[in-house]
């Protein structure tokens, strides 16, 4: 009522004849008109009642503020599965539990119990919010209205029971008011969705935002591989993002301000160089933007000959350095404009960030106004100008983000928007793969749990990557011929003892038969005093290998994105490095190579410093290889580490390896043997 919508209200209490000066009616079923969004504020236990009849009333969305359902436990897990069922059944779009409703401040369609949209009145844009915290709508909703920044709609999605942040944003892509999405994420219920979602917005030309909390890595508590610990949560969720072509931000201030520079670079296009050029009005602000540029990976540029030769001219001072440091000059009108146009429409600059000192604040006609009308006048062709105001100037941000010049009000979210721009991707699509049928017959009807390395061998065998030739012994003794020279490596195979070093169960470099049999006795022993009870198979012999580097591929299932598969440098360093890659799998053999450049190691590989370059295009394919195992369901964790890369041409060899299984239901069944 507060902010003039248009449409009929109608409030339902059965112990009240009127509310706010409307007339209040008992039930649902006794509006004589159709109603097509409900607002459920009761109590828990007579949520499923309220649900029912907008059900049996052909309501259309039904958003629901009540607590105690799926976050509570099992008895609220099966109360939340009877909503949806009922919603569903019914053909209801139900959002929550947990909603605080939803807001189209377009037509002041203000449907929550969100304090902040007591407001006065509601600015309305063109970004959309789908928030996963009902409270955050207001935050967002303030922040964006200080600096002129409006929104075209914002949804509280809650327990996500029905249609989650996916859900709700494909529905919104075709809005014809809506140019962009921010989302705050604390979790994702359905990762195939959101991706499917994150494509349609990609393909309308509307940028992604995403400020992610619980970023945590306890959901890789189960692993058993060294894998698990060195992808993580974090990691796993920030490259399902990236895949997606969605903007992770670090800065809340970052989610609202971002999209202005994004959807700019898209009217205006991004301009090579891909660099930046820094203006600045004052040389501490300047290199404030300058630093935390750097720390993105951002190129800066200074000022071009022909813009220094251009503006010298005029007697305007430039300073030294990357910085375009014009001082006092950037108090006069006539000067700031010369130097924002000249830059803007030099070739050579790419992005021009300009930082505004303390005139921002109180002199906004003399620093602020020329920014904007060089801008106006400069044309599309121009480079993408922003502004970043040192000072707290919420005149002048409204007055830039109001113009079309992204405008920020710190470092942080005005380097952030940069690198947003700079290194935007799009989404990727899975690679069109199959199933492997031999690591099917490798695996039907086995048991949950880690296979042994002779087993988890077979599985990596069958996907095509291949180890060293190998001795299996169960039992007894050693025979003088083992089919390859010395010196070798002997291990004792246990599904109980998945990592050898540790557990003293690994020997290097035997020279001969009597160094081998000591060594096999001394792991028994190690492994008897380790792990008493330990299952021991037997003992896997091996000729020592030599390459250039050693890797670890590893494999496994994230609780909210979905398969990933891991690389980095292997051995028993992997952990103590903690350089890896992660991308979320299957993958192809040209994706593999991007992950390798990505490694601060990577450059071994390349035949560092002298040394021998590594079989690239062999380790790529490897790790595409594994990556199908996303095609098995039954594989939960799998890992070669080390995989031995060996010089250019010659391959890759596995040295060590781990398949853990999930539950049998998981499982392929038992293939029918006639």
């Amino acid at each position: 009522m507060q902010h003039g919508f248009g449409g009929k209200i109608f409030p339902i209490n059965p112990n009240r004849e009127e509310v706010l000066g409307l007339p209040s009616w008992p039930s649902l079923r006794e509006i004589p008109e159709p109603v097509e969004h409900a607002y459920i504020l009761l109590d828990t236990p007579l949520v499923l009642d309220a649900v029912t009849d907008c059900a049996r009333a052909g309501v259309t969305v039904v958003s629901v503020l009540a607590s105690d359902f799926a976050e509570a436990g099992g008895e609220g897990r099966a109360l939340q599965r009877r909503l949806v069922d009922l919603a569903s059944e019914a053909g209801v779009l139900l959002l929550g539990p947990n909603s605080m409703g939803v807001v189209n401040p377009r037509n002041g369609f203000v449907c929550t119990t969100n304090a902040a949209f007591a407001a006065e009145s509601l600015l309305p844009g063109r970004l959309a919010v789908i928030s996963q915290s009902g409270s955050l709508m207001g935050a967002l909703l303030s922040r964006g209205e200080s600096v002129g920044i409006g929104f075209s709609a914002m949804v509280s999605v809650g327990n996500e029971a029905q249609r989650d942040v996916g859900a709700i944003g494909s529905l919104l892509v075709d809005d014809p008011g809506t140019d962009a999405f921010l989302l705050f994420l604390e979790t994702m219920r359905d990762s195939s969705g959101f991706a499917g979602f994150a494509r349609l917005a990609h393909a309308a030309g509307k940028p992604v935002l995403a400020y992610v909390i619980g970023r945590s890595d306890e959901g890789q508590a189960l692993s058993v591989s060294h894998t698990g610990g060195l992808t993580g949560a974090t990691a796993a969720f920030d490259s399902f993002l990236v895949s997606c072509g969605v903007h992770r931000v670090d800065q809340f201030e970052a989610l609202v301000e971002a999209p202005g520079a994004l959807l700019a670079a898209r009217r205006r296009g991004v301009r090579r160089p891909a660099c930046v050029t820094v203006a600045a009005t004052t040389g501490g602000g300047g290199a404030m933007v300058i630093d935390r540029l750097a720390n993105h990976g951002v190129a800066i540029a200074g000022c071009s000959q022909a813009s220094h030769r251009s503006l010298a001219a005029l007697g305007i001072p430039l300073g030294a350095g990357k910085l375009v440091d014009v001082t006092l000059a950037g108090a006069n009108y006539a000067s700031m404009k010369h130097v924002v146009s000249t830059l803007a429409c030099d070739p050579e600059t790419g992005i021009l960030v300009v930082a505004v000192g303390s005139s921002a604040r109180f002199d906004p006609e003399l620093a602020v106004a020329p920014i904007v009308d060089a801008v106006r006048e400069a044309g599309d062709g121009a480079a993408l100008v922003m502004a970043f105001l040192v000072p707290d100037a919420p005149e002048s941000l409204r007055l830039l983000n109001g113009s079309g010049v992204p405008a920020f009000r710190t470092v942080e979210s005005c380097a952030e928007a940069v690198a947003c721009v700079l290194q935007a991707r799009a989404p990727v699509h899975p690679p069109m793969v199959s199933p492997v049928a031999a690591v099917d017959d490798l695996l039907a009807g086995r048991e949950e749990g880690v296979l042994d390395e002779v087993h988890s061998r077979g599985v990596f065998e069958a996907l095509g990557i291949a180890g060293p030739p190998g001795l299996f012994l169960r039992d007894g003794a050693v025979p003088e011929h083992l089919g390859f020279d010395y010196p070798v490596v002997a291990k004792l195979v246990s599904e109980d003892l998945v990592h050898k070093s540790e557990a003293g169960i690994v020997a290097l470099n035997l020279p001969d038969l009597d160094a081998l049999g000591h060594a096999i006795g001394r792991m028994r022993a190690n492994a008897a005093c380790h792990a008493p009870g330990a299952r021991v198979r037997g003992v896997l012999i091996q000729p020592m290998c030599h390459g250039v580097v050693e890797m670890l591929i590893g494999f496994g299932r994230d609780p909210r994105v979905g398969p990933v598969v891991t690389v980095g440098l292997g051995g028993i360093f992997a952990e103590l490095h903690r350089d890896t890659s992660v991308r979320p799998a299957p993958i192809d053999a040209a994706s593999a190579r991007e992950m390798l450049r990505e490694l601060r190691g990577g450059a071994i590989l390349e035949g560092f410093r002298g040394r021998p370059a590594g079989d690239v295009a062999a380790l790529a394919q490897a790790i595409a290889d594994v990556s199908r195992l996303a095609l098995h369901p039954c594989v939960e964790e799998a890992e070669i580490n080390p995989l031995l890369v060996c010089a250019e041409g010659k391959g890759v060899v596995m040295l060590d390896a781990l398949v853990r299984l999930g539950p049998p239901s998981m499982c392929p069944p038992i293939p029918c043997q006639g």
